[in-house]
């Protein structure tokens, strides 16, 4: 059978992944990115709104870091990742639904397997909080980021270290800095 660019025919009861084409699942994949990323901010929303700012923050501190540890060891199984190199905690970081590929993207400067310097060159929740919510940008990019991110490596033995965070001077300017080594 053909694989399908689009769900425009019949329904099918049967219906796999399999059925449709690249093209379509990486379209499906921007899409579902986007549910991901608008599910987490419709709950914090709703827990600012019943709750109040700060605790909205640490719930969502919370609800990050738990999605971290318990869906991350999934992609690297999945993906077969052997996790010995800084690079291979790279690998991770661009599988996730908010990856460094479409979502995030970013440039590396890989100066050697255990030591990458990794510059967040867009950052869409960044852009929405200097338009709309300034305040948020302290507790995700400040707070949160410095919990999850290095989380995102999977690999405890490879540390992620804040170079450079928001606010910044300009929109011209990267979204953060990052910098990846591995400590024995």
């Amino acid at each position: 059978m053909k694989e399908m660019n689009d769900y425009s025919g019949p329904f099918r009861p049967d219906l796999k992944y399999e059925d449709f084409s690249k093209e379509f699942l990486i379209k499906l994949m921007k899409v579902w990115q986007y549910f991901y990323l608008e599910m987490a901010s419709a709950w914090y929303d709703g827990v600012e709104k019943r709750f109040g700012f700060d605790a909205a923050n640490a719930c969502e501190a919370e609800a990050w870091i738990r999605v971290a540890k318990r869906s991350l060891p999934r992609l690297v199984k999945a993906a077969n990742i052997e996790l010995k190199t800084v690079l291979d905690s790279m690998k991770v970081l661009q599988l996730p639904p908010d990856n460094n590929v479409f979502m995030y993207p970013a440039r590396f400067e890989i100066k050697n397997e255990n030591h990458v310097i990794m510059t967040i060159t867009r950052c869409s929740g960044l852009e929405y909080w200097e338009k709309a919510r300034p305040e948020r940008i302290d507790a995700m990019c400040r707070g949160t980021a410095l919990v999850l991110d290095p989380m995102y490596a999977v690999n405890p033995k490879v540390k992620g270290k804040a170079i450079k965070l928001p606010p910044r001077g300009s929109q011209n300017e990267p979204a953060c800095v990052w910098e990846w080594t591995l400590e024995e």
